[in-house]
């Protein structure tokens, strides 16, 4: 049974493009958090799709419990630490956990569910995050595919024009647009941010309550190791 982790990303509408004919099992988490430009491509796809699974989230209810998502993580501020250092007013969780709970974990439960063998993954190799599995891994029983493994950016947006007109927002590098409310990524997310304050000045207030209470949470810490006298 084949399947297709879909984003609404650059490479996942990549290999949809590369695989539909083969009619796979398309996935898509949804987390509640989409931009709008994502749920555009995502329903085109969907109405394209033999099979399409919307796989649901609650991105915030976990964030309530688990903290913010940071690249930096104040242990005293971690659920784990305030057990030990007391309750905190911010709480602040790894990205690595809320991705996984958010995305990750949801999508591997429902592959397993329907069933499927092979899953077709937009992963390439000359991205900054990416996952130790390569095309033809097996994990947890599952064979990936990741057709574009060896493509650049470029490579991807020369493919993609060859098969439909380019989403404008497919200029940025973040180009699946996931939680417009998240606090990660922040080496990498300077375009994103920049085009949802020009693009979706609504969601770009949400995004800065969350910044906001997340500095709170960090500048002590950042600030107690740049007056370390080591």
């Amino acid at each position: 049974m084949l399947g297709l982790a879909f984003s609404g990303g650059k490479d996942s509408l990549a290999c949809w493009y590369l695989y539909r004919e083969k009619n796979p099992v398309v996935f898509w988490v949804n987390t509640g958090k989409t931009y709008p430009e994502t749920i555009e491509i995502v329903d085109q796809v969907k109405s394209e799709a033999v099979e399409f699974i919307e796989v649901k989230s609650d991105q915030e209810q976990q964030i309530k419990f688990y903290g913010y998502p940071s690249d930096i993580v104040p242990i005293d501020h971690s659920l784990e630490g305030m057990q030990f250092a007391g309750d905190k007013p911010v709480r602040v969780q790894s990205y690595l956990n809320c991705c996984w709970s958010n995305v990750s974990k949801p999508l591997t439960n429902a592959i397993a569910q329907r069933g499927i063998t092979h899953l077709i993954r937009g992963q390439r190799l000359d991205e900054s995050h990416k996952s130790t599995a390569r095309h033809g891994s097996v994990v947890n029983g599952v064979t990936y595919i990741q057709p574009i493994e060896t493509w650049t950016k470029e490579q991807v947006l020369a493919f993609l024009r060859t098969q439909c007109q380019l989403p404008e927002h497919y200029a940025i590098d973040h180009s699946s647009l996931d939680c417009y409310d998240c606090t990660a990524y922040l080496a990498h997310s300077t375009d994103r941010v920049a085009w949802m304050k020009e693009k979706h000045p609504n969601l770009h207030e949400k995004y800065k309550i969350n910044m906001a209470a997340l500095k709170s949470a960090l500048l002590p810490t950042l600030e107690l190791l740049r007056n370390c006298d080591a």
